[in-house]
């Protein structure tokens, strides 16, 4: 195998790692049995094959530093070479037709479009410093509209043809890809002579700092990547950034997986930024290196297994994940939920929407603007219902295309941008974007009847998954003895 970050020899088969994961919650002969069955490739015995939300903190409960993160990995990557990955992948593959961001174009307004040519046309400057806008930072394009950032706006550039900086592969078990990536952008950085990257989404920074380097040995020191967030904060330490008011906003922070890269310094950069600008912090119970996944990553375990390829079991452990994730940051009492990853701000503000909650997201950047006396363009809401529209024309194209059903082997990965949208998938999707956001669907009634239907869906999805899994252990201990 070319790739084993999988230290077999270390692993004791303590469980440790999977019985303090905060997703799985198992017992320690559970998680005994998960590691162990793992190891021996009998995956169709794993809870964890099927509910890992790769959010990293096995890697970091392991007292033998074995790497059991990447044994997850690896086993999806066995059955992606060997059966393909499922069609609903295809969503996040920027190369395959009627992908997440092509299907956003049909749909974002003129302003935001107009920033994305932008930083494209960019992408080929020669410039010692670069702020890389990101992956899905092309999502929500309006969070960049803002002055705070106005002395680095010259040097926005990317697109989506630099995949994440792998960061998608990687979590998804694409080794090969995430090395080609990796190798693609270093090229590319050197090229344009980058001394300095500042990276808009922190995630990419973590891997261009982190995964690449430790993993594959690509070496990105040349360009020193690092979060925006961390010149935000030397912003306002030095004054040079002007906060004209205090919030007075009490926010729980939501860590993202990847965000616990880099012995953690991100997570403590947002803290220090949400107390100078007056947002006290309360605490999820899971926080830092414990954090929960926002429930993006949910998508990855289920395109493996007996559900892969299945859009309604995915999109119900998606939201079930999702979830989660809020109901803690409800628990904490506090009104508002920051989170610092534009993937996080997104699918979390599209769970905030489907089940009604109060409680408002922000990504600290907006917050930033409103201390320094700005209003922010704030239209993660409408978004997140975009977000559903793609998600009809994807079941559209499931149901009523059978070829949309089989697995793929993907696209070589390549520097380009997205394909456009074919006529119908166009036409399609303004016509769900129409009616989701209308009236009918966005009045207060509706919008109760959805919350009511979304809290019940994820209620029973919990109880039979719990059974299913209870079953399986009943069965694993029988054939173990």
């Amino acid at each position: 195998m070319g790739f084993r970050y999988f230290k077999e020899d270390s692993c004791d088969r303590c469980g440790i790692c999977f019985e303090r994961c905060p997703v799985l919650e198992l017992s320690s002969a559970e998680a005994k049995q998960e590691i162990a069955a793992l190891i021996i490739g009998q995956t169709d015995a794993s809870s964890v094959y099927q509910r890992c939300t790769t959010c990293y903190t096995c890697d970091l409960l392991c007292p033998l530093k074995a790497n059991p993160y990447e044994l997850v990995l690896e086993r999806w990557n066995q059955e992606q070479l060997s059966r393909g990955i499922s069609a609903i992948a295809k969503l996040a593959f920027p190369n395959e037709a009627a992908n997440m961001w092509s299907s956003l174009r049909a749909l974002m307004p003129d302003d935001e479009l107009s920033l994305l040519d932008s930083w494209q046309r960019n992408i080929d400057k020669l410039e010692k410093t670069m702020v890389l806008t990101g992956f899905y930072t092309n999502l929500v394009p309006f969070v960049t509209m803002t002055s705070v950032i106005d002395e680095l706006n010259s040097l926005v550039a990317g697109f989506e043809g630099f995949w994440g900086c792998a960061g998608d592969a990687y979590k998804m078990g694409r080794f090969d890809a995430a090395e080609t990536i990796g190798k693609m952008m270093q090229e590319k950085l050197k090229q344009l002579g980058v001394e300095k990257l500042y990276c808009l989404m922190g995630a990419e920074a973590m891997m261009l700092s982190d995964v690449l380097p430790t993993r594959f040995g690509i070496d990105f020191s040349f360009c020193q990547p690092e979060p925006l967030d961390y010149w935000i904060l030397e912003q306002l330490k030095s004054d040079k950034l002007k906060i004209k008011s205090k919030l007075n906003k009490v926010v729980t922070i939501h860590d993202n997986c990847l965000s616990k890269y880099m012995g953690g310094r991100l997570q403590e950069v947002v803290r220090e930024t949400m107390d100078i600008i007056g947002c006290p912090v309360v605490e999820m119970v899971h926080n830092r290196q414990s954090a929960l996944c926002c429930g993006w990553a949910a998508t990855i375990p289920a395109l493996h297994g007996n559900n892969a390829g299945k859009p309604l079991p995915t999109l119900l452990y998606l939201l079930d994940s999702l979830y989660r994730r809020l109901q803690e940051a409800e628990a904490t009492g506090a009104k508002t939920l920051v989170v610092y990853c534009h993937a996080c701000y997104l699918f979390l503000s599209l769970i905030k929407e489907l089940t009604n909650s109060k409680i408002e997201i922000y990504m600290s950047l907006e917050l930033v603007q409103m201390a320094s006396g700005e209003t922010p363009a704030k239209r993660n809401d409408k978004r997140a219902w975009d977000i559903m529209a793609i998600v009809s024309n994807l079941l559209f194209r499931w149901f009523f295309f059978p070829g949309e059903r089989k697995r793929f082997s993907p696209k070589p990965v390549a520097m380009e941008p997205v394909p456009p949208l074919n006529p119908g998938d166009c036409w399609r999707l303004r016509l769900f974007g129409n009616i989701i956001n209308s009236w009918v669907v966005q009045n207060a009634m509706a919008r109760n009847l959805i919350g009511v239907a979304a809290r019940s869906s994820i209620s029973w999805y919990r109880r039979s998954q719990r059974k299913a899994e209870q079953a399986m252990f009943s069965r694993e201990r029988r054939r173990y003895g």
